[in-house]
């Protein structure tokens, strides 16, 4: 892993670059300033960009979300979400075994998601599994019972966004669709993961760019985004102002986080930046 200042040091060595959102553009309010400029520098030198989130949203509300943010839609090919992956999947009939019928946990009242996979919200004693696409109702305790009665019934569970937390624009940190899933996961239930670090959707963003020779990942999260990149044998720049900041001091703290997460950035440095 080799420290580095910005993308000026390793402009020429790569074609597309692969950029995770929260943590990396913004923390869900206003985009970082230096990340702007560095999708401008990457448009300067002709460099294929696609954002690659874990959202559980489609690419249409990202492009809305990162317009509103401060970022033209003018400085990246598309947006790749784990929740286009996901409706990907139903769509695809690759869960028509699991029924029609879900246990649906959301961040809203927006229940698109449901007409978008041809499903209906059903309570736990009618539902065939669950659909984990938020997390409304607060912390990891509001969903046990949920999730034990479930579990009871051997439902297995699908989950849109695999993030076990984000950023808020703050700094502080949310829980999200992950952290339920993992532990309907540790409880024995069976759990049908989207998005990073998963090898299907790196297959999906290869396509959706017309191919690359040489691609890096960048993104702040050590267990999606550079695990991710990892699993698809491409390059990884692990940006440390992230959702691991407070675990990080010097270069040997990172070292050490890698190693605790078994992964290997390329490169890291501390914001995403030319």
């Amino acid at each position: 892993m080799k420290i580095i200042n910005g993308l000026k040091d390793i402009i020429n060595d790569f074609d597309t670059f692969i950029l995770d959102q929260w943590g990396v553009l913004h923390n869900g309010g206003e985009a970082f300033p230096e990340a702007i400029q560095a999708l401008q520098f990457l448009k300067e030198h002709n460099k294929k960009v696609v954002i690659l989130s874990n959202s559980g949203n489609t690419g249409k509300f990202s492009h809305t979300r990162l317009q509103d943010s401060g970022i033209s839609r003018a400085l990246y090919l598309d947006v790749l979400t784990s929740g286009e992956h996901m409706r990907h999947n139903f769509n695809s009939g690759k869960f028509k075994a699991l029924g029609k019928n879900a246990l649906f946990f959301s961040w809203d009242e927006d229940a698109s998601v449901l007409e978008d996979c041809g499903l209906t919200e059903s309570a736990i004693q009618d539902a065939s599994f669950i659909l984990c696409c938020g997390v409304a109702r607060g912390d990891l305790s509001h969903y046990t019972n949920d999730l034990k009665l479930a579990y009871q019934r051997n439902l297995e569970l699908v989950v849109s966004n695999p993030d076990l937390v984000a950023m808020n624009p703050d700094g502080s940190l949310k829980i999200c669709p992950g952290s339920i899933a993992k532990a309907y996961q540790e409880m024995g239930g069976i759990v049908h993961w989207h998005g990073k670090p998963q090898s299907d959707i790196y297959k999906m963003c290869n396509e959706l760019v017309g191919g690359w020779d040489r691609a890096i990942a960048v993104g702040d999260s050590l267990e999606h985004d550079i695990a991710g990149a990892n699993g698809a044998s491409i390059s990884s720049l692990f940006i440390t102002s992230g959702i691991h900041s407070t675990e990080i001091s010097d270069q040997k703290s990172i070292v050490n986080l890698c190693n605790t997460f078994s992964v290997k950035p390329s490169y890291c440095t501390d914001w995403f930046k030319d």
